[in-house]
């Protein structure tokens, strides 16, 4: 209180009093912005990020985090088997730039934000709420229309060639017509329905309709609202974002898909946990030692969804 009195002595007496105390906590400001930027600074993982070109040094966790757990490895050889990956709270772009660096060539990485950001060449980005429904659906219309294009690619492998022949070809029977519909019907991804011999193949039993309807095989989350200090609120706000993240895991990720989120730990955080053993076969903490040790910041990996379909209503029912 002394100096903050020889502060305000300090300036002319004609200086209305409101503007001292306001220019006390400008200073107080400036000392603590100062700290963290001389944190950031000697901060060994914020140089290497500068030195390899990533946005920020968040790299370094998802990093971490895919050495330990190779969530970016894809379920089979084919070289055509990529993977559609949703980054959540994508600014700056840190995360996008690991998604495109360990998926396979010609992986589909969506940054989700609702603040504009300029994501990496290779990767696309989407402005939004993710607690949205309009979200998820523009989210499914991206994802759908990257598989038409890779089914399209399929088609440019296939080369077609005229016959020179004077005589034409025997016409075909319609059994082996059906026969080769049914193979470029696989080769798609679909299920051919014969509306002749049988009733139509059941929509939700369809391959083609999961693959629209719960398009991505990764869902990463490093959401995160902005912090005050307080670590109650800190971790309140924190889990009210995992569970956004929850959400549109079990909205739009495949069977067997991962997901990986930030939260910050505290007594709500094993609810969480227990919902998150609900959807998927295996959850693990970790914290990357990119995480500062005095946060109480730490990552969920999930691996494994059980199921397509989830009852939302007896999920977040669970305490």
């Amino acid at each position: 209180m002394g100096s903050l009195f020889v502060l305000i002595r300090s300036f002319p007496s004609s200086l209305p009093w409101f503007r001292c105390f306001s220019t006390s906590h400008q200073l107080f400001k400036t000392a603590s912005s100062n700290r963290w930027l001389n944190r950031q600074n000697n901060d060994y993982f914020t140089r290497r990020a500068k030195v390899e070109n990533y946005k920020s040094r968040a790299a370094f966790k998802l990093l971490q985090i895919d050495e330990r757990f190779k969530i970016f490895r894809s379920k089979s050889s084919s070289p055509r088997n990529t993977l559609n990956v949703l980054d959540l709270g994508a600014a700056p772009g840190a995360w996008n730039q690991v998604a495109l660096d360990r998926s396979p060539h010609g992986s589909k990485i969506l940054g989700v934000d609702i603040l504009p950001y300029q994501p990496p060449d290779g990767a696309s980005t989407l402005q939004g709420n993710i607690l949205s429904k309009g979200t998820h659906q523009q989210i499914k219309n991206f994802f759908t229309l990257s598989e038409l294009e890779k089914k399209d690619e399929i088609f440019n492998d296939v080369e077609i060639i005229t016959s020179s022949k004077s005589t034409p070809e025997p016409m075909e029977s319609d059994a082996s017509i059906l026969e080769k519909e049914i193979e470029v019907s696989q080769l798609m991804g679909k299920e051919l329905s014969n509306k002749d011999n049988g009733p139509a193949a059941d929509p939700a039993s369809s391959g083609s309709d999961l693959t629209a309807s719960y398009p991505v095989d990764v869902v990463l989350s490093d959401m995160m609202a902005n912090t005050t200090g307080l670590a109650l609120k800190d971790h309140v706000m924190s889990m009210d974002l995992c569970d956004a993240a929850l959400i549109t895991a079990v909205d739009l990720l495949k069977k067997n898909g991962s997901l990986v989120m930030k939260f910050f730990s505290g007594e709500d955080d094993v609810v969480l946990e227990k919902r998150l053993n609900a959807v998927f076969r295996e959850v693990k903490r970790f914290k990357p030692k990119a995480c500062r040790l005095e946060s109480k910041e730490c990552y969920f990996v999930c691996l494994g969804k059980r199921a397509y379909d989830v009852d939302k209503v007896e999920l977040f029912s669970m305490r």
